[in-house]
């Protein structure tokens, strides 16, 4: 690949990773509703009528519910995780930019040909900005990703278990 070529696929990378960082954002509503969701369900459990249980069956509850609230814990963990993550890096600002290159202009004033060396100073610098900035972005998006996905399977499990523990304290009253 030429430098051009590697300047353009720096610059796609770039701009692919911002959205799909949007992308992850979006993703997250839903595992909000479901943490939501499950901490109601975890009230309509506890407040159950546990009287018609025998001690055995208090404990096997008391232990299922107990593993469906650690599996909700590491599940809002991963939610945070997703959410916050790592600090991605942006591009500078136009500002910082435009006085960067206004610097340049001012350095390679005695050079024979000021404005192309300018030019590609510039390039550089956008060219290594381009490619720092996809490459923590990239970084960051695939762990956001990860977490996103071992968020749903522990809210997956949170829920499957909570129902497990939602059984046993109706089962007897029927």
């Amino acid at each position: 690949m030429t430098n051009e070529q590697l300047f353009q696929h720096y610059e796609k990378i770039y701009f692919h990773e911002l959205s799909r960082k949007e992308q992850i954002f979006s993703r997250l509503s839903i595992p909000l509703a479901t943490i939501i969701a499950i901490a109601g369900f975890y009230s309509v459990i506890i407040t159950g009528d546990r009287a018609a249980l025998t001690l055995g069956a208090k404990i096997w509850f008391l232990t299922i519910i107990a593993i469906s609230i650690f599996a909700l814990g590491i599940g809002i963990y991963f939610f945070i995780d997703a959410l916050l993550g790592k600090t991605d890096e942006n591009l500078p600002a136009p500002n910082t930019i435009e006085k960067y290159r206004l610097d340049l202009i001012a350095y390679y004033s005695d050079e024979k040909d000021p404005d192309t060396v300018v030019t590609e100073q510039l390039h550089k610098y956008y060219y290594e900005n381009y490619m720092n900035c996809a490459t923590i972005c990239t970084i960051n998006n695939d762990r956001k990703s990860s977490s996103l996905y071992y968020c749903n399977v522990f809210l997956i499990l949170a829920a499957g278990i909570a129902v497990i523990a939602y059984a046993v304290i109706t089962i007897p009253k029927l």
